[in-house]
């Protein structure tokens, strides 16, 4: 069970959103001074079962909530609560003194946001992906996963007034593990969530990523 914090960024690409309900057609983005969370594993042999949580809330953008026509403040990621879910199932398919472990994984991801503007969103779908440890000497090792979301829902505000429908998303995670002793380490590393869907009014296309590096503390039962 490790216990993380990240100064996450969040960014946003829909022009043809925003121009749909009266806004400039540029991107926006926004950071936090924390968000907190925790990655959790239990292995039994060849089968492991993980979770991964993360959630905070990011800064408030001066002028961000002008929601007037083509306002140059206006910040759809203003003061947004944002929370990340994957619960998820792997199996060992590679088990190498050079490689490491590699599992296969199957799971549930979702992404949830309640921003200030408009009431809250959530992305959610199967996730299909890997995820692998590679020893780097003594104790340490090198961490990864990468996941997919080929079908995903849309829930909430954007579902209810037909505004978007869900495409993909991707997931990925790189870190490390640095043993302090035996049953404490200490983890650093750099996530991403990359959320794709298509604008119901003209086809188009908005994206959005929440990323960041990650600090953390883990302990081994």
């Amino acid at each position: 069970m490790a216990l993380i914090y990240s100064p996450h960024r969040t960014e946003i690409s829909a022009p043809g959103y925003l121009a749909s309900v009266g806004q400039l057609q540029k991107d926006h983005s926004n950071s936090a001074q924390g968000y907190y969370g925790f990655l959790g594993e239990v292995n039994f042999g060849k089968v492991s079962i993980g979770v991964n949580y993360l959630n905070g809330t990011s800064d408030t953008v001066a002028g961000g909530l002008d929601f007037s026509p083509r306002s140059q403040t206006f910040n759809p990621l203003t003061h947004e609560q944002s929370e990340t879910l994957t619960v998820l199932a792997g199996y060992n398919i590679v088990d190498s003194s050079v490689i490491g472990k590699v599992d296969a994984t199957l799971g549930y991801f979702r992404l949830w946001a309640q921003p200030s503007i408009s009431p809250a969103n959530w992305y959610d779908g199967p996730e299909l992906g890997i995820k692998g440890r590679m020893p780097l000497g003594g104790d340490a090792a090198l961490t990864y996963k990468l996941g997919y979301v080929p079908t995903v829902a849309v829930h909430g505000y954007m579902k209810d007034d037909n505004l978007m429908e869900g495409r993909n998303i991707w997931n990925i995670r790189l870190g490390a593990e640095i043993p302090l002793n035996k049953s404490i380490s200490g983890i650093v590393g750099y996530e991403r969530t990359r959320a794709e869907n298509r604008v119901v009014v003209d086809g188009s296309t908005a994206i959005v990523t929440f990323s960041g590096f990650y600090i953390g503390g883990m302990y081994s039962f």
